[in-house]
């Protein structure tokens, strides 16, 4: 049986859930292929996030990213092919490792390292205004 019971916390989550699917569906219709593909999958938006979260180190070779993955999420070649269309995108770029001459590391573009700040600026404030912040 669902919960049927409106309170004010509901309103607030209901408000939140909505804002977030606008969010999501409004991706697809912009002319800006990065926020498509921010959101245009699971995996495509962990991927993203696993080099944002490098990005300022020596970034994040490919190995490291198909083994933070979950295999439910994604296999390696589906993994490639996404890195891939981020290349030739210029959403990624990869670049040799500063500590393994061998390997090479993804790292974001600067106007997609911008777009998923704001994304968490957003995300942030989603969770203040929850939270009575």
């Amino acid at each position: 049986m669902p919960l049927l019971f409106k309170t004010e916390e509901n309103m607030v989550e209901t408000t939140i859930i909505k804002e977030k699917k606008r969010d999501i569906y409004s991706s697809f219709h912009s002319q800006n292929y990065s926020s498509k593909f921010f959101f245009k999958s699971i995996l495509h938006h962990v991927i993203s996030l696993e080099v944002y979260e490098n990005n300022n180190s020596d970034g994040i070779s490919f190995e490291t990213i198909c083994s933070n993955v979950p295999k439910s999420i994604g296999s390696r070649s589906s993994i490639q092919a996404i890195l891939n269309d981020a290349l030739k995108s210029d959403i990624f770029f990869k670049f040799q490792s500063k500590k393994d001459k061998r390997i090479k590391n993804y790292y974001l573009s600067e106007t997609y390292f911008d777009l998923i700040n704001k994304w968490i600026k957003k995300e942030e404030s989603y969770f203040l205004n929850r939270n009575g912040g």
